[in-house]
């Protein structure tokens, strides 16, 4: 008997390891990566969000890993050249880029785009996200949004909202109170934040959408007056200010954020070994305390939790620039 079943046992024995080895291979993949030096694409100039979260990101992995990793600012286009250069890259898990959401979210239906990113991108984690602020001019007779749509309703025409462009996600989100409150806020588009700021501070626009680090201290010095934030819960940064759901729009969240995508086909378990790393790294006291301080919220969202975000987040910027006719430049 036992030397009829050895040959079966045998054959059991090594289907068992056949099934384990892509298991096994996988994990000795992560656990092995990253093997190389790596590059984050960062699609804009130094300085911003995107660039400091790549350089903060980097960092501790050089310093877990000892591979270095080279921040690339790739500007130009709308962020859509440095994006280009990753969807072509090879999938080989030195290449990634890091993105704002607009450029996933709103770029899909606002532009013609060389590239997919269902297609041409593995989504690996949303790093952190940053609620925005909608302030106004002092001189606006409104101390809350509840008085403002009452303004605005009580003045058609009289009241302007001021963004960094046609199609940035200040833009949308304007577009997106007019149509919840049923407003007719003329927009302003400028070329950057800083202008618009500068004009709504000197009285030639009435309010505007912005992120919250940058007009907190002009609210805070009087130039300006916060009305409320626009994420789902108050920011550490300004408890004091309510959020636009609490102040009576019900459902109004959007929050900018801030993810790392990989060229398409990048091995599972490399793209796994990075989310969790991220995950690692934004927990980090002196990461955690510096994300903080530029008013971001660490998410570290996983790789399929964040292809159904992006998903979901389309479809609502799709139908917001449908019915509000917004075109590119």
């Amino acid at each position: 008997m036992p030397h009829r079943t050895l040959p079966a046992a045998l054959a059991l024995l090594a289907a068992v390891l056949v099934l384990a080895a892509p298991g096994a291979r996988a994990q000795t993949a992560a656990a092995a990566w990253p093997t190389k030096p790596i590059h984050f694409i960062a699609p804009f100039p130094p300085g911003g969000p995107v660039d400091t979260l790549a350089r903060i990101i980097g960092q501790k992995i050089t310093e877990k890993s000892g591979q270095p990793v080279i921040i690339e600012n790739k500007a130009g286009a709308a962020g859509n050249i440095g994006i280009e250069q990753v969807a072509k890259a090879a999938p080989d898990g030195t290449v990634f880029l890091h993105v704002p959401a607009g450029n996933i979210t709103i770029n899909a239906t606002l532009m013609k785009l060389n590239y997919d990113w269902e297609r041409d991108f593995t989504p690996v984690t949303m790093i952190a996200t940053a609620p925005n602020l909608l302030v106004v001019h002092p001189g606006v007779p409104a101390k809350n949004l509840k008085e403002l749509i009452a303004y605005a309703r009580a003045n058609p025409g009289k009241l302007s909202f001021g963004s960094p462009g046609v199609g940035s996600g200040l833009h949308l989100s304007g577009a997106l109170l007019n149509r919840e409150a049923g407003l007719d806020i003329t927009h302003v588009a400028y070329k950057g934040t800083s202008p618009a700021m500068n004009d709504l501070i000197g009285g030639q626009i009435t309010m505007m959408f912005g992120a919250l680090p940058t007009l907190l201290p002009q609210v805070r010095s009087g130039k300006l007056r916060a009305i409320a934030v626009t994420s789902a819960k108050r920011s550490a940064l300004a408890p004091e200010i309510p959020t636009m759901a609490e102040s009576g729009l019900p459902g109004f969240d959007i929050s900018s954020w801030y993810a790392i995508m990989a060229p398409a086909k990048t091995d599972p378990a490399v793209v796994q070994a990075l989310a969790a790393e991220v995950k690692r790294i934004v927990a980090l006291p002196d990461v955690s305390q510096s994300l903080d301080a530029q008013g971001l919220t660490a998410v570290a969202m996983p790789p399929a939790e964040l292809a159904a975000y992006i998903r979901k987040e389309t479809a609502v910027w799709a139908k917001v620039i449908r019915e509000a006719n917004i075109k590119p430049e």
